[in-house]
């Protein structure tokens, strides 16, 4: 199982794997997502964030949506509570 660095603050966690299954490149990504790299990355996923609020991470996800991907299937968001001190991975198990 791999495991990356998300925010749980409005973030957002991409199939790699997915872009190349969609035709989608990964600076199409950094610039629909408006940074020039991922807050965690590894083979399998990257993730970013965090964005400010509920808004812009609805803006930052159509923008996904309208590069080729699919909610839920290529990416989706990561919207937690948890205090500052506790650090959030998420991972991928088996294909």
């Amino acid at each position: 199982m791999n495991f990356v660095a998300v925010t749980a603050e409005y973030g957002v966690v991409i199939r790699r794997r997915a872009l190349t299954e969609r035709g989608v490149s990964y600076q199409a990504v950094l610039n629909a997502l408006e940074t020039d790299k991922p807050h965690g990355a590894d083979e399998e996923l990257l993730s970013f964030g965090p964005s400010f609020g509920p808004e812009a991470l609805a803006t930052l996800t159509r923008r996904l949506i309208d590069l080729g991907l699919v909610y839920f299937d290529d990416f989706f968001e990561v919207r937690q509570r948890r205090p500052a001190v506790v650090q959030v991975c998420r991972g991928v198990c088996g294909d």
